[in-house]
């Protein structure tokens, strides 16, 4: 069956029509699990929970990591900036790669610690070099959405992940959409100082979005508590330019456009609580924006 390329096939637009006309305007995302995906959670003795899709048991699902103090863990995203890097200098085993960064892994021949993919669009579009890449099991951190879609897809790759749920405080599974002032009430939220702006410290009770996954694995490797955050090809800059791995002319869309002054912002916060947590922070990208609120270059994938 063939996709659009651009974004997600007709049937998951007529979903979220459905859900939006059904369920009302704060009750639209649950389109992300509608129809026939179901999330048992893990238990809190750390036992596992279980994805199931139209009845079927697929996967188990497990819970977060618990803390562990380790040395570094870098964060690689899909900036241009990484095709004039020697992306061989990026310690797999410590890598968590988001989206298209998986193309870093080869045939499978270099694990990398995590995996983190937040948008569904993603896994229309490459679907088939997830499965190809990711040919051995790997820890991976999926949204809802991403979920449903792998059931849809390749339900035969999924069911051999250790997956763990990404569960959005916006838009959370099985709710309604909450209002600020119940946002407010999260516990597990650390804000900025004008309170505009939150991450989450527990991101397996909830993760606070951004409009880019890498917002979303730095909150879940700050929970980590590694003594360093590096940071490669996060670029947040043009969107006209091919990622890494793509072709000219042949580019997945982007919104970072729109979300970029945000992603700053949180990425501010989060280097403020890294500092108070005695985490370093580094920025392996010559053109990123990080830099621009305290993320210092190092030029340690240069050739």
């Amino acid at each position: 069956m063939a996709y659009p390329m651009r974004n997600r096939p007709l049937h998951r637009y007529l979903a979220r029509i459905y859900c939006r006309l059904r369920y009302g305007a704060g009750r639209t995302h649950f389109e992300e699990w509608w129809p026939g995906l179901r999330l048992q959670m893990p238990g809190s003795d750390g036992s596992a929970g279980c994805i199931e899709y139209k009845g079927q048991a697929l996967a188990p699902l497990h819970s977060f990591p618990v803390l562990a103090r380790l040395d570094e863990l870098v964060i690689v995203g899909s900036g241009p900036s990484l095709a004039g890097q020697a992306t061989g200098k990026i310690p797999m085993s410590s890598a968590i790669l988001l989206n298209g960064a998986i193309h870093l892994m080869g045939e499978g021949d270099r694990q990398p610690f995590a995996i983190v993919i937040e948008d569904e669009r993603f896994i229309w579009r490459h679907w088939r070099d997830l499965r190809r890449l990711v040919s051995e099991p790997a820890d991976v951190y999926l949204s809802t959405g991403v979920i449903r879609s792998l059931c849809e897809v390749a339900p035969d790759w999924l069911a051999k992940q250790r997956v763990r749920h990404i569960d959005f405080i916006h838009k959370p599974y099985l709710a309604p959409r909450p209002d600020m002032g119940q946002i407010k009430e999260l516990p597990f939220l650390a804000w900025s100082d004008d309170a505009e702006f939150a991450i989450s410290l527990r991101p397996g009770s909830g993760i606070v979005p951004a409009g880019s996954v890498a917002v979303t694995a730095a909150q879940i490797a700050l929970a980590m508590r590694p003594r360093k955050i590096g940071l490669a090809g996060i670029d947040l800059t043009s969107t006209q330019t091919p990622r890494f791995y793509e072709e000219a002319g042949d580019q997945a869309m982007s919104r970072l456009d729109a979300a970029v002054g945000k992603i700053l912002k949180m990425f501010d916060l989060i280097r403020q609580e890294a500092a108070h947590l005695g985490i370093a922070v580094e920025n392996y990208s010559p053109v990123s924006l990080l830099a621009s609120v305290g993320y210092p270059f190092l030029g340690r994938l240069d050739r």
